[in-house]
């Protein structure tokens, strides 16, 4: 880094151990971009020297790139070897040659108040008795330089002499502050220097062929402590044009490319590297520009960023604005030396990692290089204080800005290469320090995105990895719409301390509460049982068990739920019971975001205490509804795989688990339950075929009855049937199998060994129309073989003669097939009774009749007579009912069948 430390006196004196960058005239000027302004200093101080005219006395202030001191050097290779300089830089053959030129150099960094210098082979103890000692004259201000006593004008005119002078001041303002501790009788060492420098200023003015330039700190700030001196030093010289500038506006990029750089390479690749950054910021800037100004405006920005691509090759404008800008107002910057010492460690980290970036811009630096991060403390200062945020949050492993990278870069490589979130936060972190002259530290959004985009990179990304940086990193903080990191820890700090103080079962428990929000409403479900008994068993409703997050294969195994009930005792209602088995890195997930939700919480019911302001608050409540939905998304996706017990083809165990894969499913707006029903469709059904109930009751000659109890049980115990939501599910399909006669039913139900009869064969019903509400699944009430609940209603129509009298009902016995009855109610066959005769028959029936609940099931027998019976039926109904009743199953079951059955409905509920 010490070439790019200019020593005045060291080139000056020839001393060893100085680059020879400096050293050597027409190497110097190799690396010097000749700026306007430095060409006019050059050209200004050799015409006075030359005899013309113009200001004998210049100030220099506030270069960059060049520096004060690089300004003062190159007037000291000029004048001692003109011809190398105008060999290295022809720029300079027009200036004016003076001829042979004495030179002095008093270099405040050099000198010491307190320390007698002899490299004159002189030994000398005060500016001016240096000044003439390297002007050969030392003689005439001995007495003064011994006595510490400023000599006067007409003393230093002499000194001066008549011939060309120039006399070089460098950092005078350092000597000057530390003999202000020393006395000097009345007055001090600083004092008696300062009337010395003015003394001189008077002297060269008078001079035809003298000149002086002297470099003064570039504001108040970068001398503090001694900001009367650096006002008593600038009043040196009046005249405005006295004070030179030598580089200034868009020269820095010139400046800074000479000297860190031999050579830039085809100047046709920087073109299209300027053309591909300029196409990348105008797609951006079209994309949200809404009116034809703003669309010029676009074109114009991309178009000027081209142009100061180009200029500034290989560094990206944006970076060098920052610091020449920001930076300028610090009182550690040093405007000169240090910024091409913070780019050079740059720019070698890069080189040395293979960094491929077409342009270095403010999201390249390499904040994991010690020489790049030491260099950018030493500009900005605040090492103590930054340190400490720049490792928590950019240079760690577990910084936050490589989560953001992480997530961004999962899906594309190229965006993983990228390491947006790093790039983001190194450029916030640079733009932390200093500001522009009326504006907050920090960068906003706008200008943050166009300083970091790269082509591949689209502005909708850079967002992206903004708001996911304000969540991640520690000390990032966004106040008036800008960005900047602190030393202080943000919210998302206080959320996170706040949040390890809360304990896992608390996490938990809200975690459950939340799961149970999601759930609500759903029947058959099992929440986190933390044993098989903590599934309900001989339930005829489909169970779907959720088992706890923590829950491990290795210490209970889904068979064990499968297989065992409450005690140790085996479960019965195997075939009607699922298991949904959770995702660990989910729940991690939502355990995380409850965590920090519960967090947030505590911090706003604590906000007196924390003094927190209304945006805070604000964005304390935004960090809370944020946690809130990611919770409920990571919850809505905790589970992965539901497994469900199914036959074993082999037949080498009883069942085999069948599992489905969740995450393979669309979620989007649909509950995590839904997802589960959706993945058991093609294995748990909400109706099962007539045919189907028909032969898995395995009803025939054999078995004339099956109990509907023991029906119940086969469908959720046996692997061999069918897998149902609900017992409802069976009432269906025996009401659908009874009314096309495939089935008979009775309640009522009398058993004699195997043997099960209807207590009263009447009761059968048979091609009737049922509803499933209608249908009693409770051990009094059976299905019947069609053709043997076909026998008992035949025999109840056709009663056996010379039967015996008895109070008692005798048991019906099957009988032999009877024929078949006609529509008529007569037989099919021999020994029909003739037609009936008109006094056997009714025409016409106007029937009024008032039922209450009980007479409901003799109604629907009534009214299943007359559906079978030809002729033409009215019927009017008024239904009056009161209860509680179910809307939706009010609907379903009373509603709709009439909604069939007629367009003539009025209904009024309350």
């Amino acid at each position: 880094m010490g070439t790019y430390a200019a020593n005045l006196a060291g080139v000056f004196r020839g001393r060893a151990g100085i680059a020879p960058v400096y050293t050597d005239a027409g190497r110097f000027y190799q690396a010097t971009y000749l700026t306007k302004k430095m060409g006019e200093l050059l050209t200004d101080v050799m015409d006075v020297l030359a005899g013309g005219t113009g200001s004998h006395v210049l100030q220099l202030r506030t270069p960059f790139g060049g520096g004060k001191t690089h300004s003062l050097v190159a007037l000291l290779h000029l004048v001692r070897d003109r011809a190398t300089a105008v060999a290295a830089c022809p720029e300079l053959k027009d200036i004016a040659d003076p001829g042979d030129v004495q030179i002095a150099v008093l270099s405040g960094e050099e000198l010491d108040p307190l320390s007698p210098m002899s490299a004159t082979g002189v030994e000398t103890h005060t500016l001016w008795g240096e000044l003439a000692a390297q002007l050969g004259r030392y003689e005439l201000v001995e007495q003064h330089d011994l006595t510490g006593s400023a000599p006067g004008g007409d003393v230093l005119r002499q000194v001066i002499g008549d011939g060309p002078t120039l006399i070089l001041l460098d950092e005078v303002l350092i000597y000057v502050e530390k003999a202000m501790a020393l006395q000097r009788a009345e007055s001090t060492a600083g004092r008696q220097a300062m009337l010395f420098v003015q003394a001189l200023t008077e002297a060269i003015s008078a001079q035809p062929r003298a000149a002086m330039v002297y470099s003064l700190q570039a504001s108040v700030g970068e001398a503090v402590g001694a900001e009367g001196l650096l006002s008593d030093l600038d009043k040196l010289v009046a005249r405005v044009d006295a004070k030179r500038e030598p580089v200034s506006g868009d020269e820095v990029l010139r400046v800074v490319q000479r000297r860190l750089f031999a050579e830039l390479g085809d100047e046709e690749i920087h073109r299209e590297v300027a053309r591909s950054y300029s196409d990348v910021l105008r797609r951006q800037l079209l994309a949200t520009a809404e009116t034809g100004d703003a669309r010029r405006e676009a074109e114009a920005a991309a178009d000027s960023l081209e142009n100061r691509v180009l200029a500034a090759y290989p560094l990206h404008p944006d970076l060098l604005d920052l610091m020449y800008h920001r930076w300028g107002s610090l009182p550690s910057y040093q405007r000169t030396r240090g910024a091409l010492q913070f780019l050079a460690a740059v720019v070698h980290a890069l080189w040395q990692s293979g960094a491929k970036s077409p342009l270095i811009g403010p999201g390249d630096v390499d904040f994991t290089d010690e020489a790049s991060r030491g260099a950018f403390f030493s500009q900005v200062g605040e090492r103590e204080r930054y340190t400490s945020v720049l490792s928590s949050d950019v240079t760690s492993e577990g910084a936050g800005c490589t989560t953001v990278d992480r997530t961004l870069g999962a899906d594309s490589p190229t965006i993983a290469q990228l390491r947006v979130g790093t790039r983001v936060a190194t450029a916030i972190m640079l733009y932390s320090f200093g500001a522009r002259e009326g504006e907050d530290r920090g960068i906003l959004e706008s200008d943050l995105v166009r300083s970091v985009l790269v082509p591949g990179l689209t502005r909708n990304i850079v967002i992206s990895a903004l708001h996911d940086l304000r969540e991640e990193e520690l000390y990032l903080h966004y106040t008036g719409r800008r960005y900047r990191f602190e030393p202080t820890p943000n919210l998302t700090k206080l959320v996170r301390d706040e949040a390890s103080k809360l304990n896992s079962n608390e996490v938990l428990t809200e975690v459950r509460s939340e799961l149970d929000k999601q759930l609500q409403g759903n029947k058959g479900v099992a929440l986190w049982p933390e044993t098989p008994g903590g599934i309900p068993d001989e339930r005829p409703l489909f169970t779907v068990a959720y088992l706890h997050p923590d829950w491990s294969e290795d210490r209970d195994s889904p068979e064990k739920f499968i297989e065992q009930a409450g005690k140790g005792s085996p479960r019965r209602y195997r075939n009607g019971l699922a298991l949904v088995l959770p995702d660990k890195a989910q729940f991690d997930l939502a355990r995380h975001a409850i965590r920090l939700r519960l967090a947030a919480k505590s911090l706003l019911d604590q906000h007196k205490k924390y003094n927190f302001s209304a945006e805070q608050i604000e964005e304390l409540q935004d960090k809370a509804a944020n946690a809130r939905r990611d919770g409920s998304a990571a919850i809505g996706a905790a589970y992965g795989t539901v497994a469900i017990p199914t036959r074993s083809r082999s037949g080498d165990a009883p069942y085999v688990l069948e599992p489905s894969d969740l995450r393979t499913m669309l979620a989007a707006g649909r509950a995590l339950h839904e997802r589960v029903v959706e993945a058991l469709s093609q294995r748990v059904f909400s109706s099962v075929t007539t045919a189907k109930l028909v032969a898995l009751a395995g009803l025939g000659p054999d078995r004339k009855a099956v109990i509907c109890a023991d029906l119940v049980d086969w469908f959720y115990s046996y692997y061999e049937f069918t897998k149902l939501w609900d017992k409802k599910v069976i009432a269906s399909a025996i009401a659908n199998a009874v009314k096309t006669s495939e089935l008979g039913y009775a309640v009522g139900l009398v058993r004699e060994g195997e043997e099960i009869t209807p207590r009263d064969a009447r009761q059968i019903r048979f091609g009737e129309r049922l509803t499933a509400d209608e249908i009693d699944l409770s051990d009094d009430a059976a299905i019947f073989w069609h053709d043997y609940a076909r026998e008992c209603l035949q025999t109840t129509v056709e009663p056996a003669p010379n039967a015996p009298d008895s109070d008692e009902p005798a048991a019906l016995q099957p009988t032999p097939p009877s024929p078949t009855p006609s529509p008529q109610g007569g037989t099919s066959s021999g020994g029909a009774p003739s037609a009936p005769t008109p006094s056997d028959s009714v025409r016409v029936a106007d029937i009024e009749a008032v039922l209450d609940k009980s007479g409901l099931f003799n109604l629907r027998r009534a009214l299943s007579w007359l559906s079978d019976q030809p002729g033409r039926v009215h019927i009017e109904i008024n239904i009056h009912a009161e209860g509680e009743y179910d809307r939706v199953s009010f609907r379903n079951g009373l509603v709709e069948p009439l909604e069939e059955a007629t367009e003539n409905l009025d209904v009024n509920t309350q």
